[in-house]
């Protein structure tokens, strides 16, 4: 039986969830395909959930996807090496990591907004097919991850 895809977002902190929130709350966005799951308390634990509860999940749907929502603390080149490194091949065009340059409350503070209205900017992005916010310096280290993102999401969560 065919299944629509789907895409679970695994947020480090309440922040990141918020921003996760303000995402799927945008009026474009068909929330019936995207979740926000449960905080997982820290990059480290956003790994370990990803491979515990959702490598098996989306080898066995191959149609989902995983948004792994982190703070990268300052460190993005380590920080995303190290989640390649333990993101299995056969599911990495499916997997996803981003986050603020240094925490979600920097980027708030910055562009002076709650995370909810952001991650509502963020989406209005990734629908218009713009980089207004996304090109914050906060965020702009994710250019490689939004572009493989948006194309993979954006058939089944911006349907016009």
């Amino acid at each position: 039986m065919a299944y629509p895809p789907h895409a679970y977002v695994i947020p480090e902190d309440d922040a990141c969830r918020q921003i996760a929130d303000g995402f799927v709350l945008q009026e474009n966005v068909d929330s019936r395909r995207i979740q926000v799951m449960p905080v997982a308390g820290g990059w480290g634990h956003v790994l370990e959930t990803f491979k515990r509860e959702y490598v098996s999940l989306l080898r066995n749907r191959e149609r989902d996807h995983a948004i792994l929502l982190i703070d990268f603390d300052g460190a993005f080149d380590r920080r995303f090496s190290h989640f390649q490194q333990e993101i299995p091949d056969d599911i990495g065009s499916r997997v996803f990591v981003v986050g603020a340059r240094d925490e979600a409350e920097t980027l708030k503070r910055a562009l002076k907004q709650s995370l909810e209205r952001i991650g509502r900017s963020l989406a209005e992005d990734c629908n218009d097919g713009i980089t207004t916010h996304w090109d914050h310096d906060q965020l702009q280290h994710n250019d490689g991850e939004r572009n493989r993102l948006r194309d993979a999401v954006k058939p089944f969560l911006f349907p016009s």
